[in-house]
């Protein structure tokens, strides 16, 4: 009977966990060969178009590095950065993109640099996705731990690796709470000036150049207000692109 209990619980475990994502990896590919193909051939804007089409079906790494460096090649900085930028939310120890995003920086020398903090050093050690599954994954076996502990037999290593987990979920969370701010983070693809007020009539506070890492604080019409290190405002959504949204944003 206990055998049985446990095998149901564990089942609801798994299903509760389980997610299914809609992906399309055959017609991805043929976008991105597609891409590649113009890419090739140097015709970058339609390049750039198969590449956001691929990601429409299947992102990935390599789709976002692909649309960084033809951005890139058409001397748009600010675009090429955010693909960069989304590729590293995959890959974030990627050898050949980190080197890509130096020479990026060594080619466009007014691109402001990226500020490093402890907390988004660790949280960029590994996936944002990565993360959050450690924690789910902490946060239901503790439950099931002490399901198992109160329920069924009382032996103190449940207990013990319950808290183990339980400590950990906190810790975990703790980090991704600290780190929260980053989750609204967008990059500027293109300079564009602050202004106080979200009208394009509104006077003019500070221009921002193209690449800037800002915060993305609140959205009103055609305009969204952000938070940067040189001054902060309102500017047109369509200058921004935010870095934690959909993948084909």
């Amino acid at each position: 009977m206990k055998k049985k209990y446990l095998h149901m619980i564990l089942t609801l475990l798994f299903m509760s966990m389980a997610t299914v994502h809609a992906i399309d990896l055959s017609t991805a590919q043929m976008y991105i060969q597609e891409g590649n193909k113009c890419f090739g051939e140097k015709n970058l804007e339609s390049a750039a178009d198969y590449y956001e089409k691929a990601l429409q079906y299947a992102p990935s790494a390599h789709v976002y590095f692909n649309l960084g460096n033809t951005y890139a090649s058409l001397k748009r900085p600010g675009y090429a950065l955010f693909y960069f930028l989304k590729a590293k939310q995959y890959r974030p120890r990627w050898t050949e993109l980190n080197q890509t995003m130096q020479s990026l920086y060594q080619s466009y020398p007014t691109l402001p640099p990226l500020k490093s903090t402890w907390c988004r050093t660790i949280v960029q050690a590994v996936t944002l996705n990565t993360w959050v599954v450690v924690l789910d994954l902490c946060f239901w076996i503790s439950i099931f731990l002490i399901i198992i502990y109160v329920c069924f037999t009382r032996r103190k290593i449940y207990l013990q690796l319950s808290c183990f987990c339980g400590v950990l979920f906190l810790c975990i969370g703790t980090l991704l709470y600290v780190h929260k701010s980053d989750l609204r983070m967008g990059v500027l693809i293109d300079e564009n000036p602050i202004r106080f007020a979200p009208t394009e009539s509104s006077p003019i506070r500070q221009s921002i150049p193209e690449g800037t890492l800002c915060e993305i604080s609140d959205q009103r019409d055609r305009f969204t207000y952000i938070k940067t290190e040189l001054a902060e405002g309102w500017i047109l959504s369509e200058k921004i692109r935010p870095l934690y949204a959909n993948s084909n944003s």
